[in-house]
């Protein structure tokens, strides 16, 4: 069994004498600010259910916020680029039916987002 822990951890000494862990939030503060995303904050409950070890040594090293930021862009530049292909494969109907054309266009968007839930969201980074 490996003893050797997951993240090297700095400590400083308390006015009681105990050592605690020198923890951040984010280890670049613009982070700190973003709001999350929707594919962020699915991501995020993937790893708190499937990896929370992993989710555990991101928030310790100040990652998490980085991280989160990056699976939401990532996922919201993916859902636009497979929108297009999307539409170029099935393109729009030629019909002055606003809701047909609504219709089409709410399939092509759920399909380009179950295809970043299981290429982006359900990846362990």
């Amino acid at each position: 069994m490996n003893r050797e822990p997951l993240v090297k951890m700095e400590y400083m000494t308390g006015a009681d004498g105990m050592q605690y862990p020198n923890l951040q939030i984010s280890a670049d503060e613009k982070f700190d600010k973003k709001e999350t995303g929707r594919f962020g904050s699915q991501w995020k409950e993937y790893m708190k259910e499937k990896h929370p070890q992993r989710l555990s040594e991101l928030i310790a090293t100040g990652m998490i916020n980085e991280m989160i930021c990056k699976v939401d862009e990532e996922a919201e530049q993916k859902k636009e680029a497979l929108i297009q292909q999307l539409l170029n494969l099935q393109p729009m109907p030629e019909t002055e039916d606003t809701l047909a054309r609504a219709g089409h266009m709410e399939l092509i968007t759920r399909q380009a987002e179950e295809i970043i839930l299981e290429e982006v969201i359900y990846q362990v980074r």
